[in-house]
């Protein structure tokens, strides 16, 4: 009897199986890495091992939805795209998501509802109009299509400011659009298929937000300051809780809550809370960042660099810690291993440069504030033309793009370059001499 109920505290205080986190990065990054080359049933694999580990993150199942998706499996995809709206219901990204999906299946009845509900939530999404616009071509409501296609940016010029896949899609679009009118004008004609099709799907993390394009074709758009042009001074404009001051300054107001890098808060006004317990945060970001919140203003400042703001609208940046000020609370915060080093290799690199750089990866809809020497550079990165730069360079990094760090031996560190990352993929890299 008594050695009954000893293996039933035995089972009782059983532990929790352990849990690999860098195993499970390992398998999401694999899958992404994968996803982005193309080879999308590798990719499910990948992800299907990240989903053993990690069964409800966000991430794993939008990318897995995704990858389900590209496969032509429309209803798997849809299952598990209801499934996060169900713990997401206003997200954008999701609703997209879920209207591309049932578009692609032929249903576009069901996919209208999704749709409008996004430009309801969102009245500028762009792939949202431009994905209405082709079911309404599809059943030869030419009115309504054109109005759709010109709000996806059908009437930019080819190659002007602004310019992208999308609006290249809703002209080509429209311009069938123009000759079906002349040439069928019974409003009942109407095709089984586009002429086009629509951009893919988006991603998100556990805000539910987050948005990375899924294809080669999509490039991300021109980088936001302070709700304006890239090209505008760095110091310009407040955006969200910061505010730049002369001399390299940043204002940053806590009431919303935001975290900010160790080490560079230089006073205070008010009564701001700290949320410090380096031990507790995820990822062991909290040797990296302390979270603040209540009635209060801190000033930060990076000597040698001035503060530049960035908009994120249900995206993802990878930032480089020493080029990180400040974010949003709002937006989610993770480590982003780095991609194709083995760890034969890594050893090795220990002994003959730097240390990999370590890249924090946010995630959703806020305002972040970063440290550079200047307004940075944008680089666009396609497929067939990866960027090779000096690590010590970028600033940050977005879309589907997978960085690698090199080895000494490529020629540009023979130039004086030092270590080199090479990123290849769909994105964009934000860089600074500093």
């Amino acid at each position: 009897m008594a050695s009954t109920r000893g293996s039933e505290t035995t089972r009782a205080f059983r532990p929790t199986p352990f849990f690999d986190h860098g195993l499970f990065l390992l398998h999401l990054n694999r899958g992404k890495e994968e996803m982005v080359r193309g080879r999308y049933e590798t990719a499910r694999r990948e992800f299907e091992e990240a989903r053993r580990l990690r069964p409800r993150d966000p991430e794993v199942l939008l990318s897995l939805s995704i990858t389900l998706f590209h496969l032509g499996q429309f209803v798997e995809a849809e299952t598990m795209t209801r499934d996060l709206l169900a713990e997401h219901a206003e997200s954008v990204p999701l609703l997209f998501n879920l209207g591309l999906i049932l578009f692609k299946a032929g249903r576009d009845r069901d996919a209208q509802e999704p749709l409008e509900r996004v430009l309801g939530l969102a009245p500028a999404h762009r792939k949202a109009h431009l994905t209405l616009g082709l079911i309404a071509q599809r059943r030869g409501a030419w009115d309504e299509a054109q109005r759709h296609f010109k709000l996806a940016g059908a009437e930019l010029k080819d190659g002007a400011e602004g310019d992208d896949p999308v609006a290249r899609t809703a002209r080509a679009a429209a311009a069938e659009v123009r000759v079906s009118t002349a040439s069928r004008p019974s409003l009942n004609d109407s095709r089984s298929s586009p002429v086009v099709t629509p951009e893919p799907l988006d991603s998100l993390t556990t805000s539910g937000k987050l948005k990375i394009t899924t294809g080669a074709r999509m490039r991300m758009q021109t980088a936001v300051l302070g709700g304006a042009a890239a090209s505008a001074p760095a110091g310009a404009r407040p955006l969200g809780p910061f505010s730049p001051k002369p001399g390299g300054f940043l204002s940053v107001s806590c009431g919303s809550g935001v975290r900010v890098r160790r080490g560079i808060v230089v006073g205070r006004t008010g009564s701001p809370v700290l949320e410090d317990s380096p031990s507790a945060a995820p990822d062991g970001l909290g040797v990296v960042l302390v979270g603040v919140a209540g009635d209060g203003v801190l000033l930060v400042a990076d000597p040698g660099r001035v503060p530049w703001l960035k908009a994120l609208a249900s995206e993802t940046l990878s930032v480089h810690p020493e080029r990180l000020l400040a974010f949003e609370s709002a937006l989610m915060c993770r480590a982003n291993v780095m991609a194709g080093a083995s760890d034969r290799t890594a050893a090795s690199s220990r002994r003959t440069r730097p240390a990999t750089p370590l890249f924090l990866k946010l995630s959703g809809s806020g305002a972040v504030a970063l440290a550079v020497s200047s307004e940075p550079a944008r680089f666009d990165v396609e497929r067939s033309q990866p960027l090779t730069i000096a690590a010590r360079a970028v600033v940050a990094y977005g879309g589907e793009v997978v960085p690698e760090l090199l080895a000494e031996s490529d020629p540009l560190s023979g130039l004086g370059a030092g270590a080199s990352l090479c990123f290849t993929g769909v994105g964009f890299v934000l860089a600074d001499v500093s």
